[in-house]
């Protein structure tokens, strides 16, 4: 296959060699075993920090009813499910992907297993313009946020993203195959019938999943920082809470705002390497090609976003950083079990009879 086209030719022949050129792609060279150990133990270390921070973020909110009536924290809640479910679905992948000798977990893994990822980044997504939305209301519009951020709602809300992420991933389970470039070497990848299915389906996802979501929440989080920030905000703000709450309420307030800006920059920031070299190859006259030096890149980027939330969090929340504390010691001392009601019963301490600065329909 040529890996160069002429200046006239159209998009649809370049993303037809685009698409062609990855059931016909070479095997890359074999990685030396210094790379394979360090890739594995930098790999394991993002792992076992996401896995670990995420069931730490369900474990404080669950074992915490007053976190529970947050609505802000029942989507952060959701927010830390999806993300473990990509931290430990992608294992296998990872695994094999370290040893580049293609899929060896038969078709059925493969298709169950790209599913899941997709379906779980996509429930990310939906999640973190949920929480955007969510705190737009409340902040700009306070009156009506009882009423439209109730905790219902918000349930609602949750119990129709995790279906919808599923079907918008449904042709990852329909279309991935095992392509057998060499006895030794069969990835997983993911194949359409025609051109036009592949590009409708690589554009919706760019547009519903990455395009449309970033910019909402850039145009949100600015109205809700100047909101926040302004003298008008603090003016109005301090007789409704008092003097002697104000400095408390605002400083919690702008916390969490930064807390969910720095989530969405981390994740859109780990997530566009795959879009560029998507607009680069549609448009491009010649095709990038991916070495073994990109891949690890951009694969370790898109795994790592998965586990920085929690990290985010303990930076931010002062609420979740004494959470994460108080359950950390309780497990270390072994006085209870790490289940949800044993954390709230059994691990009581001082950090959890401290108090929490309310905001409007929040408590982080």
């Amino acid at each position: 296959m040529s890996e160069e086209f002429t200046i006239d030719v159209n998009i649809s022949d370049i993303v037809y060699d685009w698409n062609k050129s990855v059931t016909e792609a070479e095997r890359l060279p074999p990685a030396t075993s210094l790379s394979i150990i360090s890739l594995s133990l930098l790999f394991f270390i993002i792992g076992a920090v996401g896995i670990a921070g995420n069931l730490l973020v369900i474990f404080a909110i669950l074992g915490d009813q007053r976190m529970r009536n947050s609505v802000t924290n029942l989507l952060i809640m959701n927010l830390a499910l999806s993300d473990l479910i990509i931290m430990i679905a992608c294992i296998p992948d990872i695994i094999q992907f370290i040893e580049n000798k293609g899929w060896r977990l038969g078709l059925p893994l493969c298709k169950a297993l790209r599913f899941t990822e997709v379906f779980a980044l996509y429930a990310s997504v939906m999640t973190l313009v949920s929480v955007c939305l969510e705190r737009y209301i409340a902040i700009m519009h306070p009156i009506k946020a009882h009423i439209m951020c109730c905790r219902t709602r918000i349930l609602l809300v949750i119990s129709i993203i995790w279906p919808s992420a599923m079907i918008c991933a449904s042709p990852n389970l329909f279309y991935h195959v095992i392509i057998p470039i060499d006895t030794e070497f069969t990835p997983c990848v993911i194949q359409f019938p025609n051109i036009s299915d592949f590009i409708i389906f690589k554009y919706c996802e760019f547009f519903l999943f990455y395009f449309i979501p970033l910019v909402l929440q850039v145009v949100l989080y600015i109205h809700i920082g100047r909101q926040l920030f302004s003298t008008e905000a603090l003016k109005t703000i301090e007789p409704a809470v008092g003097k002697e709450n104000f400095a408390g309420a605002m400083k919690a307030r702008r916390g969490v705002i930064k807390m969910l800006i720095a989530g969405v920059t981390v994740y859109f920031l780990s997530f566009s390497p795959h879009q560029v070299l998507l607009i680069y190859n549609t448009f491009s006259a010649t095709l990038f090609k991916e070495t073994w030096s990109f891949l690890i890149f951009v694969n370790i980027m898109a795994y790592a976003s998965s586990a920085c939330n929690p990290l985010l969090y303990s930076i931010f929340s002062q609420k979740f950083r004494q959470k994460f504390q108080t359950i950390l010691v309780c497990c270390k001392k072994k006085q209870c079990t790490p289940s949800p009601s044993a954390i709230y019963l059994g691990c009581r301490s001082k950090t959890f009879l401290s108090k929490s600065v309310k905001t409007t329909v929040t408590e982080i």
